[in-house]
């Protein structure tokens, strides 16, 4: 009986259900997401693997322009589904794949015409393989629509089947290429096509009627997205690079091997941690919708933080406690140097998901100028990596040495607006009720 009413309680709690729903989902993506890694560590050279995951890194900070626009989008979104205003969604979705389309070229083309540059910095030898990655950068912005929408209105049952979906794609798409014999140029050739495949499907899953549907003005809304979207550019930015430069430092200063062996922890590392991403993907729209309706959600971000620290330390321990297992059930043997880096790169993701965490919650209130706490660490990061990069511990204790400095700025930043916020906010509130009550007697 005791267990039942557990279950019956945990059911009850709408954040909870929905976390263990988009967690859920997340890790089903990740099995795919991670089956292409162990496919690809198989049947790739370490210096093909190693090529992979910097084109990877690379794309993470380019696609930075991709995921402002969708974190806008989700932002822009949630505060409509707040007012219940349906129609001004459905014309704020299709403005907004027009723009993805137009935006997704430029880049293209800019990445076109920089390719040998490109190949040229981070040791590429093949600039067409520059050419396939950029058509998968320029086709990202389309991606994030569906997904922004059905984030941004709480859909997350569908929200979770898309993200599956689209992991799918790019697994099965990929592995057949490779064991066609196209090696990296069929990996990045089967990016572009699986972007497509999984908008087709996303788009079908909105479940929208468009026949008879009445155009609403959204100037107004996209204005607030380029708004919020010029000054969140800064926070993405500095996100991607505390998550990549590494990565992209490792690919310039070691050997192709060595950068191998750095890529296969850096990808092992993320797979149960970045699972708890998905508390951040249920609060931002959370958050959002009751600041926008001018709500109390301190409650609501106390118990989803908790939640976030409780999968993350548990996430923590099975990486100190079985590091050879998880590296050998995904790469085999060939990675097996990378077993010893494993313990403690993953207390580097554990601060990393934090941070996200805190950065998604300010944006959610619209602290949008906390991008500039994050521009430190990453100038101080970039500095040292290029100065201290003897050996891969150096690198990952760099990167814990700035996500921990990272930290500290946000919490404090925290700690001295939003609690004093909040207290004038539930001052004022209570002062106007008071006066209604006076002029009610």
């Amino acid at each position: 009986m005791f267990m039942l009413d557990k279950i019956k309680d945990i059911k009850s709690r709408k954040e909870v259900m929905d976390t263990i729903l988009v967690g859920g989902a997340s890790l089903v993506g990740s099995v795919f997401s991670y089956l292409l890694q162990f496919v690809l560590g198989r049947k790739l050279s370490v210096e093909d693997y190693g090529t992979f995951n910097t084109l990877l890194s690379l794309a993470s900070l380019v696609g930075v322009f991709a995921g402002v626009f969708g974190t806008s989008l989700i932002k822009i979104m949630s505060e409509i589904h707040a007012r219940k205003e349906q129609r001004k969604l459905e014309s704020l979705l299709l403005k907004s794949i027009n723009f993805s389309l137009t935006i997704g070229g430029v880049f293209f083309i800019i990445i076109l015409f920089l390719r040998s540059y490109i190949s040229s910095y981070i040791n590429i030898g093949d600039s067409f393989l520059i050419i396939l990655f950029g058509s998968s950068v320029a086709l990202a912005f389309l991606m994030t629509i569906p997904i922004a929408y059905l984030q941004g209105t709480q859909q997350f049952m569908k929200f979770s089947i898309l993200n599956i979906v689209n992991m799918f794609n790019r697994f099965i798409l990929a592995t057949v290429f490779v064991f066609m014999g196209l090696g990296l140029r069929g990996v990045y050739g089967a990016a572009p096509l699986s972007s497509i495949i999984s908008f087709c499907i996303g788009f079908f899953m909105l479940g929208l009627v468009l026949k008879d549907r009445v155009e609403v003005d959204v100037s107004k809304e996209f204005k607030k997205i380029f708004s919020f979207g010029a000054s969140v550019i800064l926070v993405n930015f500095s996100m991607m690079a505390l998550n990549n430069i590494d990565l992209i430092i490792v690919k310039r200063y070691f050997s192709p091997v060595e950068a191998g062996y750095y890529a296969g922890t850096m990808t092992l590392g993320k797979i149960l941690l970045f699972g708890a991403g998905a508390v951040s993907i249920v609060m931002f729209p959370k958050i959002t919708a009751l600041y926008a309706n001018g709500e109390y959600f301190m409650g609501r971000l106390k118990k989803l933080l908790l939640l976030l620290l409780a999968v993350l330390l548990t996430g923590v321990f099975c990486y100190q406690v079985f590091p050879g297992i998880i590296t050998n059930l995904f790469f085999g043997k060939a990675f097996e140097n990378s077993v010893k880096y494993l313990p403690l790169f993953s207390v580097f993701v554990a601060f990393y998901v934090l941070i996200n965490f805190l950065v998604l919650f300010f944006l959610a209130v619209d602290r949008n100028k906390v991008g500039f706490l994050l521009l430190p660490g990453v100038v101080v990061q970039y500095i040292l990596l290029n100065i201290f990069h003897e050996t891969l511990w150096d690198v990952i204790k760099i990167n814990i040495l700035v996500s921990i400095f990272t930290l500290l700025l946000l919490s404090i930043y925290f700690y001295f607006t939003v609690p004093n916020r909040l207290r004038r906010k539930d001052l004022k509130n209570f002062k106007e009720a008071t006066g209604m009550l006076k002029m009610l007697d």
